[in-house]
């Protein structure tokens, strides 16, 4: 009897706590639309030249889906592409290389969250930019 409520009550307490788990887990792909367009340093305030610019749709050369995307800090321009889906959904890459160079968070209200991971851009900071 003792056996059977112990696993009774593991069985309803995963069920209780299984959707909670899957819904903190699934987040989904990166829209390209989610992208598309133009970011702002909120501290300079330009969208004249835009710190982030995403533009248009291309794949990685392992073959992922993501965005072509155009960085311009400090008179540096870095150029490469974002996965919108699979294990590194949300890299910044060298399209030719494939290293990463930015993790990009989106956030709520059209913001972008840039993270400098890789080269060029280690020494930069990590920005929230704002849409133009």
């Amino acid at each position: 009897m003792t056996f059977r409520c112990t696993v009774a009550l593991a069985g309803l307490l995963f069920a209780v706590t299984a959707p909670l788990g899957a819904a903190a887990q699934v987040q989904g792909p990166i829209q390209a639309a989610q992208l598309t367009g133009s970011w702002k340093n909120p501290a300079n305030g330009s969208c004249n030249p835009a710190y982030f610019k995403g533009g248009e749709a291309t794949k990685t050369i392992r073959g992922e889906d993501a965005l072509g995307a155009t960085v311009v800090d400090k008179g540096v321009t870095v150029n490469g592409i974002v996965i919108l889906r699979g294990a590194r959904e949300g890299q910044m890459v060298n399209a030719t290389s494939d290293k990463a160079i930015f993790l990009i968070d989106i956030l709520p209200d059209k913001k972008l969250k840039m993270i400098p991971i890789g080269e060029p851009v280690l020494a930069w900071q990590e920005l929230t930019l704002d849409a133009c």
